[in-house]
């Protein structure tokens, strides 16, 4: 990777996701936090559930 692409990373909990990222990425990040938790998947469309 060129150092230039990249300056520094942390990491972040879920609750602060929406704070450091896209919405469309947190959503996304959001959504298969739940999933992983309730043991389940989901289908999204720009980070939104589609039924």
């Amino acid at each position: 990777m060129d150092p230039a692409e990249l300056t520094g990373y942390e990491f972040q909990g879920v609750a602060s996701i929406a704070e450091v990222t896209i919405p469309r990425l947190a959503r996304r990040l959001i959504h298969g936090a739940r999933a992983r938790a309730e043991g389940t998947m989901a289908y999204l469309e720009n980070g939104e559930a589609v039924s």
